[in-house]
């Protein structure tokens, strides 16, 4: 079952980066968590991003699926060096984490900055997120890492 829910949640990605408009990407998010990420721009200034991802290493129960969705506020030319937009953003998102233990949502709180090349259709991010769980019990929760879509 948690195999299936996973090629699934990578079949839906691989099917939304096809049919994706340039303003969508597809790729990795390497931290805690690690796994795929989608994100979509809505305007320059408003962005979606969802993360589908996994936990082996610290997860109580032996591992955890973790899935995020945020929507994000960006600051294009809040931060130009030597010509290049390095964006700033925060957002309010939800996370939901599933394992072999009762599942855990909540709410988080992303923040981080955001580079896209100029001559490749490329972004580069980095992304901290606090936040908390709030069901089945209230407790903190954190993640962080770098991105590349």
């Amino acid at each position: 079952m948690k195999r299936l829910v996973l090629a699934s949640l990578v079949a839906l990605m691989t099917v939304s980066a096809v049919a994706a408009a340039p303003t969508s990407g597809v790729g990795v998010f390497l931290g805690q968590p690690t796994g795929l990420s989608f994100g979509k721009d809505i305007s320059a200034t408003n962005w979606l991003d969802f993360k589908a991802a996994w936990n082996f290493a610290n997860a109580k129960d032996g591992f955890s699926i973790i899935l995020q969705g945020n929507y994000e506020l960006a600051f294009p030319g809040s931060f130009v060096i030597e010509g290049q937009d390095v964006v700033p953003f925060i957002g309010i998102g939800a996370e939901a984490a599933i394992g072999n233990d009762l599942p855990q949502v909540g709410l988080r709180i992303p923040f981080g900055l955001n580079y896209r090349f100029a001559k490749a259709p490329l972004e580069l991010f980095l992304e901290l997120g606090v936040g908390l769980y709030l069901f089945p019990s209230t407790s903190f929760m954190g993640s962080g890492g770098l991105g590349l879509r």
